[in-house]
């Protein structure tokens, strides 16, 4: 017979259940509007409308947020985290920076989840449903497949390399999900994804995968790795070592001969990280480009590309919102290696690594680095049991509160 604390503590549990799953709702519901909209969407839709529809999901999420966080009981720094991470939200998002303003709201949204594997999840299945949704509007004709300037596969999105990193991401996000097991679908899938990243040209998100898999197989000495005093400091400092070397290139472009050879490898990022370092220096809130002017004595370098988060960011975004990222960024990979949550770290040094040439390790509706950065910071955040602890309760304690042993594995399972 179930006693009352136990029916208590049962009913609890599956209260906060409900309320998980609404939560992942809303933040699974905003990830899907946002990549559809942004993706070949936005040029061919132009009205306010969808623009204010943001606005709108934006005010939701954060008002769902405000509201649980009134009926919590917290620390003083738990309130003054939330208190400085909503000033910087409201600041950007006023100033116009959506980019930098959803990075803390959907990272203080987190907060209510309270979980790296759920957020993960949510990642993971919108993705899955936004490329449905593109796809179908793509085989309707409403969206491109091709683009029309250079006739380069698109499939829906404004660029190849868009398409590839969310495809990408979705087979890093579901490797790291099911870490523990290899089977058919990882082995399928590999191949697909390779295949579909060689017609998009996206040979970034390709080594990224291959970065992905190679780490995957060799798992149990990367494990021991990370244990190494060297390794461990070089992990927690490699946001700041590329950032150096970035900036060391850039600067330097003029100065040496193989810095041409360096241009042809990394498809022109040296010379454009060049020309935007000298034309636009870092200040505290950013600066704004002009149009992409393609001939002429003023024309942009690289067509208007500008590739590379740990050049892009500062002189876009500013030096305050950078610098503030940065440090969230080195105090996650420490608490990651300090708990030994290794296959979350893999996840977040292959997006670090992406940065060098790419730009989606701070847009979080692209990845997810940005917003678990803010849940892992959060003072007095606790990672989940890893499965071998899960595994040891399960099968040597006796059934609690009434429960199945049944039931207390498929809690923690991933599918």
């Amino acid at each position: 017979m179930v006693s009352n604390d136990s029916y208590h503590e049962y009913k609890e549990e599956r209260m906060n259940l409900s309320k998980n799953k609404l939560d992942t709702f809303f933040l699974g519901a905003f990830l899907v509007y946002i990549t559809v909209y942004n993706s070949a969407f936005k040029q061919i839709f132009t009205s306010n409308i969808w623009q204010y529809i943001t606005y709108a999901m934006y005010t939701v999420l954060y008002g769902i947020f405000i509201v649980q966080q009134i009926g919590k009981t917290q620390t003083v720094k738990q309130w003054l985290y939330v208190f400085i991470l909503s000033l910087f939200m409201f600041f950007y998002l006023f100033r116009g920076n959506l980019n930098v303003g959803s990075i803390f709201l959907l990272g203080l949204y987190t907060i209510n989840l309270m979980s790296i594997r759920s957020v993960l999840k949510v990642y993971l299945f919108s993705f899955l449903i936004s490329l449905l949704v593109i796809g179908s509007l793509c085989v309707l004709k409403i969206l491109p497949i091709h683009d029309s300037l250079y006739g380069m596969l698109v499939l829906g999105f404004r660029n190849p390399n868009s398409t590839g990193f969310y495809v990408t991401c979705i087979l890093l996000l579901h490797w790291t999900l099911n870490w523990e097991r290899f089977s058919v679908i990882n082995w399928l899938e590999f191949p697909i994804v390779g295949i579909l990243l060689l017609r998009l040209e996206d040979f970034t998100a390709l080594i990224l995968v291959v970065i992905m898999l190679l780490v995957k197989l060799t798992y149990p000495f990367f494990e021991r790795l990370f244990k190494f005093k060297f390794v461990y400091y070089s992990i927690v400092l490699l946001p700041i070592i590329f950032l150096g070397i970035c900036l060391w290139i850039g600067i330097n472009y003029n100065n040496y001969n193989f810095m041409m050879k360096l241009d042809d490898v990394f498809t022109s990022r040296p010379s454009i990280w060049n020309y935007y370092l000298t034309n636009y220096k870092m200040n505290l809130f950013g600066n704004r480009l002009p149009d992409v002017v393609l001939y002429g004595v003023n024309r942009t370098i690289g067509h208007g590309a500008f590739d590379g988060e740990f050049i892009y960011f500062p002189i876009i975004n500013g030096l305050i919102a950078f610098i503030g990222l940065m440090g969230l960024l080195i105090f996650s990979l420490r608490k990651l290696l300090r708990s030994k949550q290794y296959t979350v770290l893999i996840l977040f040094i292959i997006y670090i690594i992406s940065a060098v040439s790419e730009n989606q390790l701070f847009i979080p509706f692209q990845c997810p680095v940005a917003v678990l950065m803010i849940l892992i910071c959060y003072p007095g955040f606790r990672f989940e049991r890893n499965q071998d602890e899960i595994e040891k309760d399960n099968y040597n304690s006796d059934r609690p509160n009434g429960r199945s042993r049944w039931g207390r594995d498929r809690s923690y399972q991933v599918y």
